[in-house]
């Protein structure tokens, strides 16, 4: 079981460049690959996401990729020389007022233009920062599965409250079955002067059956035991299940006549729900 939520975060280091990796892993329908990388990893973009690809199959994939150069031989700079130029001839007459200097100057946006190079990466650079991705990748897929084990225990929790829940509603409905059918019988009796005793017994029956919830509370076992078999079957399925169980719950809902049978059906709606906003986290 594996959750598509979870963050992880390396640093690296290489001859020319140092390297800080982010990857960050939201819940998502589908497998969506975001790159955040700037510049210099553009041309990357296409084996980062296919390297992302290896290692999940849902969620939405961010990843930041934040390179410093320690040389400039990768970089080529700008510098615009006739602008910097004209603002000190500019500033000339106010230096009285505050001192000039070229730090400040070159604050000033669009006087350095710092850009990658032509040649890129090389082979070797180009393969040592796709292995620290790998390494990143790996780091998070051991922090989604963690995740996925605490949101396993979370769910099994929630199915012994359902189990519990569905044994109370069976244990009220077993004890009262006989006389929910005695009372139908009785207002029929009332209502009906002339009714021989066998049509009374038929229609009790088929009252009966209407606020009969055997049925509900017999599927809700056999999705439950369902749901424990495939638990590791991915969150569209489990999710699928859920409904299946608040369905059932559902119908008792509408069926029964008994307060306190609501109340536990009410209960397992609420458990449910809960389990399916786990169960929405999962890969």
């Amino acid at each position: 079981m594996e959750s598509m939520t979870g963050y992880t975060e390396e640093r690296f280091s290489y001859n020319s460049f140092e390297l800080k990796i982010a990857i960050r892993s939201l819940n998502n329908r589908y497998l969506d690959v975001i790159t955040k990388s700037g510049v210099y990893i553009r041309p990357l973009e296409d084996e980062i996401r296919e390297l992302v690809r290896q290692y999940f199959k849902r969620g939405r994939i961010e990843v930041y990729i934040d390179i410093r150069f320690v040389s400039y031989e990768k970089q080529k700079i700008t510098v615009n020389k006739d602008a910097i130029m004209e603002i000190i001839r500019e500033l000339q007459p106010l230096s009285a007022m505050a001192p000039i200097t070229m730090d400040g100057i070159l604050r000033i946006p669009g006087l350095v233009d710092v850009t990658f190079n032509e040649e890129g990466f090389s082979e070797d650079e180009r393969r040592f920062i796709l292995d620290a991705l790998r390494k990143v990748l790996e780091k998070l897929k051991k922090v989604r599965i963690q995740e996925g084990e605490k949101i396993r225990e979370y769910i099994k929790k929630r199915l012994a409250i359902i189990k519990r829940e569905k044994k109370n509603i069976e244990k009220i409905f077993m004890s009262e079955k006989d006389r929910i059918r005695e009372e139908i019988e009785r207002k029929i009796r009332e209502m009906s002067v002339d009714v021989d005793e066998e049509r009374i017994l038929q229609e009790a029956s088929i009252m009966a059956i209407r606020y009969d919830i055997s049925e509900e509370i017999s599927r809700i076992d056999f999705h439950i035991n369902h749901f424990k078999k495939s638990i590791d079957e991915g969150g569209k399925k489990l999710d699928f299940i859920a409904q299946e169980i608040l369905r059932e719950a559902n119908t008792i809902n509408s069926k029964t006549l008994n307060p306190e049978i609501t109340k536990h059906a009410i209960a397992i709606k609420t458990t449910v729900e809960e389990i399916r906003e786990q169960v929405h986290n999962l890969e």
